[in-house]
């Protein structure tokens, strides 16, 4: 039995095949591992799953092993003897002596066959018509090799990717990255580092090229900004949701290590959303109707100074209101997860 049948099917109905077929603890499995694992469980079972529907396909390609064994019995296998050749003897074997006449005759087709064997080996250039059938082979078999490769490593890089990307932990790491990367984006500023001289065979003109100053990597302009926003986005709320973890009590009667985060990702973007309301939005003026815009003089939070908060809020993509919208999307990605596997 081949594993054809089982690699051309999705994910979701590789999982409801392996339901189907009693499998449990599936969902967290790649599409290899489920292909193997089906492949293994059929084999071994062939009378369980050989007259199911939604097998039928898998065994249909050179049936089970006991159909083969029924047909193919050593007793039944006969034994071809070789035959020898046997020749006719004509009756006319004794010819009569060839005449000058038929001697002509008969040793003309050998002088036209050498004729012919010589022309065959002159090189003669080919015709158009062959030249195109050559091209369209060529072709052809370009476009059948494209198409394995792309259905060999393009599509499997892109299911495998599709598989990794599609859960909460991934949702949650590129938030974090992009915040991280827009903070110090913003915080590393650039100097003029050389001038570019004119060229004139080339008609151009001098002009300035600016660098980033890595100078800053040893001054607290750069770690001061880096250590206030780690510990209000990523380290303060990861020690918060490993203690405060609500998914090791769900599930309490089929307890399951696929419904189970070592780290919590609700409570974790409710306690980043929290540390930054508490720490970035002192310094913004909030216009509300029949109250006044509560500004604060000196935004510091903890050991960290006003002018560090503000070059946090400053800098990060969206500002405050982009530290908030990153902590709902987590929130929601949780949430809608959590339900998924309810």
């Amino acid at each position: 039995m081949s594993s054809s049948w089982l690699q051309r099917k999705r994910k979701g109905e590789l999982m409801e095949l392996a339901n189907r077929a009693g499998l449990p603890d599936t969902d967290d499995l790649l599409k290899d591992d489920l292909v193997h694992l089906l492949y293994d469980h059929l084999e071994s079972n062939p009378e369980s799953y050989a007259k199911q529907d939604d097998f039928r396909d898998f065994f249909k390609r050179t049936g089970s092993p006991i159909k083969r064994e029924s047909r193919s019995s050593p007793s039944e296998v006969a034994i071809a003897k070789p035959r020898r050749r046997q020749t006719k003897v004509f009756e006319n074997a004794d010819s009569e002596e060839p005449t000058p006449d038929k001697a002509l005759v008969t040793r003309t087709p050998r002088v036209m066959s050498r004729v012919t064997s010589r022309m065959s080996n002159v090189d003669l250039p080919a015709s158009p018509a062959q030249v195109a059938e050559l091209a369209d082979q060529s072709f052809k078999a370009a476009k059948t090799k494209a198409n394995e490769w792309w259905q060999e490593y393009i599509e499997t890089a892109l299911e495998l990717v599709r598989e990794n990307a599609s859960s909460v932990t991934v949702i949650q790491l590129l938030l974090l990255f992009v915040e991280g990367v827009s903070l110090e984006y913003n915080t590393i500023v650039t100097t003029h580092a050389f001038t570019f001289p004119a060229v004139s065979q080339l008609s151009t003109y001098s002009h300035p090229v600016y660098l980033p100053d890595m100078t800053l990597l040893l001054s607290q302009k750069f770690w001061a900004p880096a250590a206030l926003w780690s510990l209000t986005s990523w380290v303060l709320p990861l020690i918060a949701s490993y203690f405060f973890n609500l998914t090791l009590r769900t599930n309490t009667r089929h307890k399951s290590s696929n419904r189970q985060y070592s780290i919590d990702p609700f409570t974790f973007n409710l306690v980043k959303a929290v540390l930054a309301y508490s720490a970035y939005s002192c310094a913004i003026g909030l216009n509300v109707t029949g109250a006044e815009a509560v500004v604060c003089n000196n935004p510091a939070w903890g050991p960290f100074s006003g002018p560090t908060v503000n070059r946090v809020r400053g800098n990060v993509l969206g500002q405050y209101y982009g530290l908030q919208i990153s902590a709902v999307i987590g929130l929601l990605s949780s949430l809608y997860d959590a339900v998924l596997k309810s």
